[in-house]
């Protein structure tokens, strides 16, 4: 049982299958296609209505759930499917966050963050440098917070800007703001460092600093509870807010679509298509313009030949190619700012490699991996096609 998934929503869609044969492997079968259903990123209490109604289907039946819909796994990827086609905003989107989530990701981060400046502390001292360890200040304390932090607007930029702008543009503004963000986080944690002369620590001490942030972030977790949510309650969701913010999609836009006009649907299709993150702007040009030909050669408006804008989007084949290409750029990109950040400080204090140095490095190196694993998925994904 401690290798199952767990959680209230798991605990009903079990007991609402095993209560409608009384078959306990009625009760696995719903459970492989919750987790099929929630790595596809459908919200978890989609999840729990859907397979609700799936095991009312079985108690009328009276037949396992094998038999009247096949395996979990491909039942669950038409599950997902249909409400794609359907234009329904049901999925999950990690990265976009609210208030509460983007405080507990900048607190894990940070977390994260220390233990990786604690290694190029020790590093620091394996290698032997004349100048040895930095030691532990309010600024070196504070600087896996503040860098967290201004990853996780970064993140909210890219999110929030993807829908509205065309991707060079998305890059350039999540260039500007590492660039500010670095130069905020100087302004505060250099001035501390210096200020806190009196009162520093012996390096070793920074491995403190992960467990500090993991358990302030568990305890933020624990007193900032997201709201309770139940099947299909979309305003009880912690991160309703962050979402409507990326002009998230609600049942009664769905329901209004039907009135649309041929631009605000052109508007909406083109925000939707941006949203998935597999589609070029010229792309996205060529099929809106084949779209509105269509719709103009049949005299009918373009809600009433395609339906619903995001229905549209999501039925709209995949490009394998245009994700991993674009998050090569983009990772490229802040790895270049990060390394030109980190060389700026370097110059800046004689060449020394201290705590303000590394974490700029850190944070390049990251990048760069990321880049490098992007284009190698690009690599395979041009050789296969």
């Amino acid at each position: 049982m401690t290798e199952r998934p767990t959680g209230p929503e798991l605990g009903r869609v079990a007991e609402a299958f095993h209560a409608a044969r009384g078959v306990e492997t009625d009760a696995d079968w719903a459970e492989l296609a919750l987790v099929r259903l929630v790595f596809g990123d459908v919200r978890i209490d989609v999840v729990e209505q859907v397979l609700t109604e799936a095991a009312g289907t079985v108690r009328e039946a009276q037949e396992s759930p094998a038999e009247l819909f096949g395996a979990p796994s491909e039942w669950a990827d038409q599950q997902a499917e249909q409400l794609r086609e359907a234009g329904l905003d049901v999925f999950e989107d990690p990265l976009i966050m609210g208030w509460r989530e983007g405080v507990l990701t900048t607190l894990g981060l940070a977390s994260g963050l220390s233990a990786l400046f604690f290694l190029s502390q020790l590093l620091d001292l394996l290698v032997g440098s004349e100048s040895g360890p930095t030691d532990v200040t309010a600024g070196f304390a504070l600087m896996p917070l503040l860098l967290s932090a201004m990853l996780v607007v970064v993140i909210a930029v890219y999110k929030r800007a993807v829908a509205r702008f065309r991707f060079p543009i998305v890059v350039a503004l999540c260039a500007a703001v590492v660039v500010l963000g670095a130069g905020g986080v100087a302004s505060i944690i250099v001035p501390l460092a210096r200020e806190g002369a009196d009162a520093r620590l012996a390096w070793g001490w920074s491995i403190l600093l992960v467990p500090l942030y993991a358990a302030l972030c568990w305890v933020v977790a624990k007193l900032w509870r997201a709201p309770a949510q139940g099947p299909g309650d979309r305003e009880g969701r912690g991160d309703a807010k962050g979402r409507e913010d990326v002009e998230a999609l609600t049942p009664q836009q769905i329901l209004d679509s039907a009135h649309l006009d041929d631009e605000d649907w052109v508007r909406r299709a083109r925000a939707a298509l941006r949203r998935r993150d597999d589609f070029t702007d010229p792309r996205i040009d060529a099929v809106l313009t084949e779209a509105q030909a269509h719709a103009a050669e049949s005299g009918a408006p373009l809600v009433e030949e395609f339906g619903s804008p995001e229905g549209y989007a999501q039925k709209l084949p995949k490009d394998p190619r245009t994700i991993p290409r674009r998050m090569t750029l983009f990772y490229a990109v802040l790895a270049l700012l990060w390394l030109a950040l980190a060389l700026a400080d370097a110059a800046g204090a004689g060449w020394h490699v201290g705590w303000s140095v590394a974490a700029p490095a850190v944070l390049a190196v990251a990048f760069g991996a990321m880049a490098v694993g992007r284009a190698r998925a690009w690599h395979r994904v041009g050789r296969s096609s």
